[in-house]
């Protein structure tokens, strides 16, 4: 039940069945089982940007993949564990995670994991923007993944891959990966996915200068996240939207997204947005961070 509603989004009561679980399986010495339920809830805590509970259950989780020899699970939690250091900037910490992660999922032939850490060193590799790099990851993944029928990571890699050719400037291109990214996305109900995608394909109008079509990808997206819980993928959209508005002189708009971007990325310390707004502050004029700080005081917002 815990898994079927966690497929359909439905967080908040997937993450109460799965903590209901973990006693019973502990009290069964089931240590598979109570593994696993700690990967799980750490998606989910990972997903509200929760990064330090996420963390920690992963921590709980390793140990034990490792005690019953595991490897498939020791991978899983590798990967999983690199994306909380991936979110906060920490890129040397979440390549050495994801190296370790892929010597095992290669070792083991693990396909679908082998598939989703390539797709991960891609991500790693363009935050450095290392975009050759990426590319080769992706590559490779879209090969694997397809090959075994693995749609949601085909999705995930068509996404990735239109990212990379963004920051190429081959808009062309991106379009066209989020397109098939979107389809896949949408067919088998993959809602945060969905949401990341119309994401960014309004990135690709808004390069082009059609902040009209953009806005309404991004609303869209932000419906979605909402709807999910999805905390850092509504402070991007936010973030993104406060960029619409001031490009079409609605100041006030944007600042009002921006500040709301600001509000959750520090609540839940996502480096990425605060490094973006920090850097945003300064070309308005302000301090860093302080800016943001400030003007949250100034209009109420905690």
């Amino acid at each position: 039940m815990a898994n079927h509603l966690y497929e359909q989004c439905r967080y908040d009561e997937a993450k109460g069945l799965y903590e209901a679980l973990l006693p019973i399986r502990q009290a069964l010495g089931d240590r598979k089982g109570e593994s696993f339920v700690y990967n799980q809830i750490a998606l989910i805590q990972d997903l509200r940007g929760d990064y330090a509970t996420a963390l920690a259950y992963y921590e709980q989780a390793l140990p034990i993949n490792r005690e019953l020899g595991d490897k498939k699970g020791e991978g899983t939690t590798l990967n999983n564990s690199s994306q909380i250091y991936d979110a906060q900037g920490d890129y040397v910490t979440a390549l050495r995670y994801l190296e370790q992660s892929l010597h095992i999922q290669q070792a083991i032939g693990d396909k679908f994991g082998e598939g989703t850490t390539l797709n991960n060193l891609a991500t790693t590799a363009h935050a450095q923007g290392d975009y050759v790099t990426a590319l080769r990851y992706l590559e490779q993944a879209l090969q694997i993944l397809q090959a075994i029928g693995d749609k949601s990571g085909e999705g995930t890699t068509l996404n990735n891959l239109a990212t990379t050719a963004h920051a190429q400037g081959d808009y062309g291109t991106a379009l066209r990966y989020l397109e098939q990214a979107l389809q896949i996305r949408q067919a088998i109900g993959d809602k945060s996915g969905e949401g990341t995608t119309l994401n960014n394909i309004s990135q690709i109008y808004a390069a082009q200068g059609d902040y009209v079509t953009a806005l309404r990808y991004l609303e869209q997206s932000l419906h979605i996240r909402q709807a999910i819980g999805d905390r850092a993928g509504e402070c991007t959209t936010l973030f993104n939207i406060g960029h619409i508005h001031w490009q079409n002189d609605e100041q006030q708009h944007a600042l009002t997204a921006w500040l709301t971007a600001y509000r959750i990325a520090k609540q839940i310390g996502l480096a990425q947005v605060l490094q973006a707004l920090e850097d945003l502050a300064k070309g308005l004029g302000g301090e860093g961070l302080d800016y943001w700080e400030e003007l949250s005081q100034q209009v109420g917002l905690e």
